[in-house]
């Protein structure tokens, strides 16, 4: 191949001699974009099994990732939404810690794979829909990363607004010439942008690498959180959540309708999560040992989330006592407490806060959306797109998409995102169910990387018709109670009611109708005949397995040429 000879019939150059080459001509930027390990349309470094360099991630590794990602925005509010519906504190806290609880063990099920054979999400995903039926289900989940890595871009945004204001007397009295239908003010405009500049750093760092950025968030975070309780219950002179439960018990509704808000609520918080439990495989890969992934998730995801939601609680209830408002979004707080008291001390104190929320917001970008989309879209482009990379494309959608508009003045598509969650359980249930029941715990590497109709994962033309099926059966049910979600005539207490069920039944149905199918017609390579992950693991063969599936570049350089590249990863 041109690329491969011109590397080697030139000594190397340094970064910066590659840099000025690439812009001095089109064709030489082209060539600078394509990856020297992009040996097909199914492989490149991020795509092929992780080397053991870098299956870096160990247990204090992935608890700390979900004890810092438990610490953010969205946790610490969750608690208003329970409270309105008629839930006292102890429910409310009860109802997130068991919602995380099924989430990490869901989560440990569907990396338990990718923790043996060290792949990410679309390479995995292919044993279950198909080697071309498994960009369906990839980009269902990458449209999710970018409105949600804008959103938080938003977020980190308004804590930055805040630190500035700590810092300048006069930041709230800057003129605003951005017009009221942008729903944005010029000093969230610099949060939002100083957000974006701060953000890029990070996202040279590859997944690999990138565990200590959680290792700090998940100190700074907590005792930032702390911080704010024990200010609020000082000042308050105690908890204070007795008014938080007799305003939960004044609006409760009748027993029947409160218990299926609470049902409803519990969905909730799986949908929050449910983006994560199908790509958990993109950081689990990365596992040094197969328990590090159990037990890093098991105890830090319910553990981080119903802390923090009980720490959002508590201080809801103090302010709620002194203000007479009961402040549930964090960014809303520290304005409040600005707004109360404008003093050295508060400024000092809001200000640590609000950069630590920020830092933790940044993470939690990363974690559930940069890191996700990036190894998503690998597998679209392989040959110009590997992780690191990804990321930068998804920053540079999610700052596009003016996501301040999609937070303030967009609720029907915030309606939609919530509820998308019907659509991400069936994907889980199938996963989980290909690899534990019909396939024993048995994959075969080779097979993932080749588009001959020869390998086991090709099925009918590269597509997973029963996977598929089961996808379908499994939002069925909730899809009325969505459809009536956005305000449709004609609504009926069953479809709703089977809505505030949409992530569960839509898991448990796709994966119940997967598995029938599975049985009535057997997929391909089930390896009926070995024991529970007792076939094998081809770690060295594979590269030759790719081979035998042809290359796809059409510079005709052959095996020898792909032989090389994949050496080369």
């Amino acid at each position: 191949m041109a690329s491969t000879n011109s590397s080697t019939d030139h000594p190397p150059q340094t970064r910066l001699q590659r840099f000025k080459h690439a812009f001095s001509s089109p064709r030489a930027f082209h060539e600078a974009l394509i990856l020297d390990s992009s040996a097909s349309m199914l492989i490149n470094e991020d795509l092929l099994p992780s080397p053991p360099a870098r299956q870096t991630w160990t247990t204090w590794s992935f608890f700390a990732y979900w004890w810092s990602e438990s610490w953010n925005v969205s946790t610490w509010s969750i608690g208003s939404a329970l409270i309105t519906v008629g839930a006292t504190v102890r429910d409310a806290l009860l109802v997130v810690f068991f919602a995380n609880m099924l989430s990490a063990a869901v989560m440990v099920l569907n990396g338990f794979a990718s923790s043996r054979y060290h792949i990410g999400y679309p390479v995995l995903s292919r044993s279950s829909f198909g080697i071309y039926g498994h960009y369906f289900v990839v980009v269902l989940r990458s449209i999710l990363g970018i409105i949600w890595g804008g959103v938080q871009l938003y977020f980190e945004g308004q804590f930055i607004s805040i630190c500035l204001r700590c810092i300048f007397s006069g930041w709230e009295n800057i003129p605003n010439n951005i017009p009221a239908d942008q729903y944005i003010t010029t000093q969230t405009m610099v949060g939002f942008f100083l957000a974006f500049l701060f953000t890029i750093p990070f996202l040279f760092v590859h997944t690999s690498r990138i565990q200590h950025l959680f290792t700090v968030k998940s100190v700074v975070l907590p005792f930032a959180g702390l911080g704010i309780v024990i200010w609020a219950t000082t000042r308050n002179g105690g908890v204070g959540s007795s008014a938080l439960d007799s305003q939960a018990q004044s609006s409760r509704p009748p027993t029947s309708v409160f218990a299926w808000a609470i049902v409803s609520q519990f969905n909730a918080v799986m949908g929050a999560n449910s983006a994560l439990l199908v790509t958990i495989p993109d950081i689990a890969r990365y596992s040094r040992t197969r328990r590090a992934q159990v037990w890093g998730q098991l105890i830090a995801l319910p553990l981080g989330q119903t802390l923090c939601a009980a720490f959002g609680i508590i201080t809801a209830a103090s302010v709620l006592n002194m203000y007479g408002e009961a402040y549930w979004n964090p960014y809303d707080l520290l304005n409040g407490m600005l707004d109360h008291g404008y003093t050295p001390a508060s400024r000092a104190g809001v200000f640590f806060a609000s950069a630590s929320f920020a830092f933790a917001t940044l993470g939690t970008s990363i974690a559930c959306n940069f890191i996700p989309f990036a190894a998503d879209v690998t597998c679209l482009l392989p040959k110009y797109l590997n992780i690191v990379r990804g990321q930068f494309v998804c920053l540079i959608i999610a700052f596009a998409i003016v996501p301040w508009r999609i937070v303030t003045s967009a609720a029907g598509f915030l309606n939609f995102l919530n509820g998308y969650s019907i659509f991400q359980g069936p994907v889980v249930a199938i996963m989980i169910v290909d690899y534990f029941i019909l396939r024993r715990g048995n994959l075969s590497i080779r097979d993932l990387f080749m588009t001959s109709s020869e390998g086991i994962y090709y099925y009918f033309h590269g597509v997973n018709l029963r996977a598929f099926a089961a996808f379908i059966i499994g939002f069925l049910l909730p899809l009325p109670g969505f459809i009536e979600s956005f305000g449709a005539a004609g609504g009926s207490g069953a479809a709703s009611n089977m809505y505030s069920l949409g992530w569960e039944l839509s898991f448990a149905v796709g994966g119940l109708a997967y598995f029938a199918l599975g049985l009535v017609w057997r997929v391909p390579g089930d390896a009926a005949s070995h024991g529970f992950e007792k076939a094998p693991v081809d770690e060295v063969e594979y590269s030759d397995a790719v081979l035998e599936g042809g290359s796809d570049d059409a510079s005709g350089g052959g095996k020898r040429d792909d032989r090389e590249k994949i050496d080369q990863v």
